[in-house]
């Protein structure tokens, strides 16, 4: 990997990276001098640092910290190293929803706001497939991920997406439509929200699949256009 570490002693955070909008409270673990030193020396080592490390600090630029990222290589390299992180919570289900979930989530939602809620869009409790088999769904991956406002979260409750849809449509609530629409991005899913075509563990991995695609593309889209 081309990229470098350098010592850059900054104190100054990165305008453009607040210009995100993104919950600082999910950085804390940057600032940790312990995980600062570690990377900085194995970098110097030039051996293998992980990559889950190196996704926080590549997506963003000039933040702050003791040891500075100067940039990553080019958006492919950033395009990798989020499907590394989507491909390994894809083949380990029973991962909880992390930090770097959230962080993901932000920068792939253009109109975040720090007062959303974390969302199930298949809900943790409520059957899908079967008792049997829902048990297998991978429910805290990225792509079963969003962010919503309180309220609407609070009025999906355990609701599936086709209910729910359903539901905000018939009590009129166009502007809680438009919002869950948007930050599902059902407009852009191969995938019909509106209809649960839920029928397998393969219908749902290729929803996340689906989804954890657009997450990436929206990624990079917004990063390039700071």
């Amino acid at each position: 990997m081309i990229t470098t570490l350098v010592d850059n002693t900054t104190d100054i955070f990165d305008k453009n990276f607040l210009e995100l909008n993104i919950d600082e409270s999910n950085l804390e673990v940057l600032k940790n001098d312990a995980f600062k030193n570690a990377l900085f020396y194995e970098s110097l080592k030039r051996e293998t640092v992980d990559n889950y490390c190196y996704l926080y600090l590549l997506i963003i630029s000039n933040f702050f910290s003791k040891y500075n990222f100067v940039g990553y290589e080019n958006p492919k390299s950033l395009e990798k190293l989020i499907d590394y992180y989507l491909d390994f919570k894809f083949k380990n289900i029973n991962q909880n929803i992390s930090k770097l979930d959230k962080l993901i989530l932000q920068l792939s939602t253009s109109n975040f706001d720090n007062s959303f809620e974390i969302d199930h869009i298949f809900p943790t409790k409520r059957l899908k497939i079967s008792k049997k088999l829902d048990s297998y769904l991978n429910l805290n991956h990225t792509g079963n991920l969003c962010y919503i406002s309180k309220r609407n979260n609070q009025k999906k409750s355990n609701k599936l997406p086709s209910e729910y849809f359903q539901y905000l449509t018939v009590k009129e609530e166009f502007e809680l439509l438009q919002e869950t629409e948007k930050q599902t991005f059902s407009n852009r899913l191969h995938f019909n929200l509106y209809n649960d075509e839920i029928k397998s563990i393969e219908d749902f991995n290729t929803f996340l699949r689906c989804r954890s695609l657009i997450i990436r593309e929206l990624i990079i889209e917004n990063m390039e256009a700071i």
